[in-house]
C-alpha cells in the first residue's frame, strides 16, 4: 500500500510515471512575481529577472543558452537586505527563458517564498496544501 501511494503522489507531482519530471502537470499555484534573481552553474553566472514562482519551481527570463537539466544554485534579491538561496533542475527552456523545479532549499528561504506565493494567493488553505508536499526538498 504505501508503495502505491508513493507511486501517486510521485505521478501526481511530476508527470505520468514516476520520475518523468519533463512531463511536469504544474499541481502547484504559479503566481507572478517579477524580481531581480541570479543562477550559477559550473563557471557561469548571470542574472535576470524572475517571471513567475511555485512552491516547486520558478521561470527565470534569460537570452543565455541554459542546457536542459542541469543543476543551477539560484539566488532571488527580492528586497534590499533578504535573499531566497534554492537549488534547482532546468526542466524547461524557452527563447524568453528557463523554467526550473526547485530540488533543495532551506527552511528560511523556503518560508520566504511560501510568504511571497501566499501573499499573492486569495486560498491560503491550497499554499498549506502545497506546503506539505514539499517538505522534502526543505533543508
Amino acid at each position: 500500500m504505501a508503495s502505491y501511494l508513493l507511486y501517486i503522489q510521485s505521478r501526481t507531482l511530476f508527470g505520468r510515471y514516476p520520475g518523468d519530471r519533463l512531463m511536469e502537470k504544474r499541481n502547484f499555484t504559479r503566481v507572478n512575481f517579477t524580481v531581480w534573481a541570479s543562477i550559477k552553474y559550473d563557471d557561469h553566472l548571470f542574472f535576470g529577472d524572475i517571471d513567475n514562482v511555485s512552491l516547486q519551481g520558478l521561470f527565470f527570463k534569460t537570452d543565455q543558452e541554459v542546457p536542459l537539466n542541469i543543476a543551477v544554485g539560484v539566488t532571488v534579491y527580492y528586497s534590499s537586505n533578504s535573499s531566497i538561496f534554492l537549488n534547482a533542475h532546468v526542466i524547461r527552456r524557452e527563447h524568453t527563458g528557463v523554467g526550473m523545479q526547485i530540488n533543495n532549499i532551506d527552511a528560511n528561504s523556503f518560508v520566504s517564498l511560501r510568504n511571497i506565493v501566499a501573499l499573492h494567493c486569495n486560498d491560503q488553505d491550497l499554499v498549506m496544501r502545497e506546503t506539505y508536499r514539499m517538505a522534502g526538498c526543505i533543508h
